[in-house]
């Protein structure tokens, strides 16, 4: 069921670059996805998308209690609506210029709250987060560029911060390391290459002596790639969410 917040708009316009700036952020293999809640999906390799001449676009929802979020650039580019602490399948966008527009239904009603210019490149991964702004009531993106390692050795995580009113946030390792110190709003960290490991992470303030929340059974494993974010739930709480993403060859 569709939730009956408000309908909004917001176009962020996005630069195709159709000269590589390297392939280091390309992926050799397909990427197969898998988010907190089960769900999972397989993309194309970036060398794939590369020879296609075309970017690989993903949305995450981080605003509360908005379920059915809707990002199109025009009717030949609608990506999957996404419910809030959600991730859409990679979306290929083959367009030079790509002006996206954000909804909460497919038929509804776009107009432009913010805009967002960034420049994407063929054969490379790009995650738009869609979230509160500063004041948590208006909306605001922000992306950010997907390197999916190969790297077997380690497990690579990073976190975004999409909790407005919450200052720079410290992650821990319960029991063990720091892993993040000061992460701002808005502002990711990672991808860091860190051990395999198994237990709760806590998300505290800068210092690291108030616990804003935390992450409980949480398995970091080699050759995934995980991404978690933070954002705001009902009445101000702190939450989190993750998904993961991992190179399969032959696919």
């Amino acid at each position: 069921m569709r939730s009956s917040f408000p309908s909004l708009g917001l176009v962020a316009a996005l630069v195709v670059s159709a000269a590589a700036c390297g392939k280091d952020a390309q992926t050799d293999d397909a990427v197969l996805t898998k988010t907190s809640a089960g769900d999972a999906s397989t993309s194309i390799s970036g060398d794939l998308a590369d020879k296609r001449g075309q970017a690989l676009v993903r949305v995450v929802n981080a605003v509360p209690d908005m379920n059915g979020l809707t990002v199109r650039s025009d009717d030949a580019h609608m990506m999957p609506s996404v419910d809030y602490k959600m991730v859409s399948a990679y979306h290929p966008i083959d367009q030079t210029w790509a002006s996206f527009e954000v909804g909460t239904q497919p038929s509804g009603v776009y107009s432009a709250l913010d805009a967002n210019r960034e420049m994407l490149t063929d054969g490379h991964r790009y995650t738009m987060l869609v979230m509160f702004d500063d004041e948590g009531k208006g909306y605001k993106t922000r992306v950010v560029r997907d390197d999916i390692s190969s790297d077997q050795s380690n497990a690579h995580l990073r976190v975004i911060h999409a909790a407005p009113r919450v200052d720079e946030v410290t992650v821990v390792a319960k029991g063990g390391d720091e892993l993040f110190n000061g992460i701002n709003f808005s502002s990711e960290a990672g991808f860091k290459d860190v051990d395999a490991w198994t237990g709760t992470l806590e998300f505290r303030t800068e210092d690291g002596k108030r616990l804003l929340g935390s992450m409980k059974d949480v398995t970091l494993t080699p050759g995934v790639s995980y991404t978690i974010v933070l954002s705001n739930g009902k009445q101000g709480k702190f939450e989190s969410f993750w998904f993961q993403d991992q190179q399969v060859a032959g696919q």
